[in-house]
Order: structure tokens, then sequence, then C-alpha cells
């Protein structure tokens, strides 16, 4: 197990996976163990470990979730195998745009309670603070060829809801969802005049 003082030392500052997203997600990761049989200690070393390669990935251009899962095993090396590979599994499987399916209940939580950071109030947030650190406009439509906040809603912050993996993640999920659509309606409309 590992503490959060212990992985705030490998977290850089970064728009939009700072060591707050650790903490929003293991909020989440524990809201949702609540009523999912996991091992907290394997859950939670995921968690505050998931992301400790991805400041790099732009840099290096290596998936972050195998990356931090590479280092996660230095990290732990001195705790049992059985422990080190489950809290590994659980890094290498928590991203969206990789095929590699979480296995376990852990690896499904963190999954679920990652993707929870990214929708809802905090998740339109973060798509915008991600933007405006990449020089990225506020606003660009589909056909423009430019990313923006838009685009991360329309190609995968609109899908997270539907792909979650736990019943309670899903659950979580619906709010979050509905403020989110709301928002970018809104805005959408806003930005064409419409309202």
């Amino acid at each position: 197990m590992i503490t959060i003082a212990q992985a705030r030392r490998y977290y850089r500052n970064d728009a939009a996976h700072d060591f707050d997203h650790v903490l929003r997600v293991l909020a989440n990761a524990r809201r949702i163990a609540r009523t999912e049989p996991a091992d907290r200690r394997i859950l939670e070393t995921a968690v505050l470990l998931h992301d400790i390669a991805r400041a790099d990935q732009a840099r290096t251009g290596r998936d972050h979730a195998a990356e931090g899962a590479r280092r996660a095993r230095a990290i732990l090396r001195d705790a049992p195998p059985d422990f080190v590979e489950a809290v590994c599994h659980a890094i290498a499987a928590h991203r969206f745009r990789v095929n590699n399916p979480p296995q376990t209940i852990e690896a499904k939580i963190l999954y679920d309670a990652d993707k929870l950071d990214a929708i809802g109030a905090v998740g339109v947030a973060r798509a915008f603070a991600f933007s405006g650190h990449h020089n990225q406009p506020l606003w660009a439509e589909d056909e423009s060829g430019l990313h923006s906040p838009w685009q991360e809603y329309r190609q995968k912050l609109v899908k997270i809801r539907d792909n979650l993996l736990t019943e309670s993640g899903r659950r979580l999920a619906q709010q979050r969802h509905d403020f989110m659509v709301q928002f970018f309606a809104q805005l959408q409309a806003e930005i064409r005049g419409e309202r």
C-alpha cells in the first residue's frame, strides 16, 4: 500500500491530470467500493499511481497506462507479487481509448472512477482547462478539423456513461452525464446565436 503523501511525489502539474484529479478519482473509487466487493488496498494503491506516467505521454509517445503500470511495478517491488500484479493490471487497463479491458473488480472500479472525473461539471472544466493549456479554440465545429472541448465532448465524453463497468459507477454517472449534455447544448446554442 502507498500513502497519499508518497503518491503525491510522483506527480507534476498538468492541466487536467494533476494530483487533485487523483484525489477526486480516489473519492469516486471509495464511493463505488461501498457497494462493490473490492480489495481496498489494491484499489487505492492503483488509484494513487494510475496517472504517474501521464505527464510524459505527449513527450515520449508511450501509452501512459502501460508506462504507469511499469513504473508502479518498480515502486511496489517489495510488495507481494499477487498484489503488485493486481495493482499493475488496474493501472494498465484504466484508459478509455485503448483496447485493454479491465478484468478484475478493482480494475473496473478504477476505470469507472477515472471516467466519472471526465464528465459532469468537473469534466467540462477539465476539457476547457486542457484545451486552453494546448492553445485549442473555445469552440470549433466538427468539420473544422480543429480540436476543442466540443470535439472532446462529441468523440469521448458523451459516450462515457454507457461504457462504465459497475452498476454503482453507472448510477453515479447519470446526473453528471445529464448536466454535461445540457451544458454543451446551451453552449452550442449560444455560440450559434440561438439563445
